[in-house]
């Protein structure tokens, strides 16, 4: 069996940039858990409705 990497990105609604993480880490769990794909979350941004990502990197150095 061959093995690949998918990368993926996606929109979380959350009330604040600690909800954002919880729900990024449940996310990542969830996709282990159900897969036993070694799932990470490599950026979390900020993205307000009509304006570009942000570029600051909500988890840089953690750990989720």
């Amino acid at each position: 069996m061959e093995r690949f990497v998918l990368t993926t990105e996606m929109f979380i609604y959350a009330d604040n940039e600690k909800k954002a993480k919880s729900l990024a880490k449940y996310i990542v769990g969830k996709q282990r858990k159900m897969y036993d794909n070694q799932c990470y979350a490599s950026s979390l941004n900020s993205a307000d409705f009509g304006r570009l990502p942000s570029d600051i990197n909500l988890i840089e150095g953690e750990v989720l």
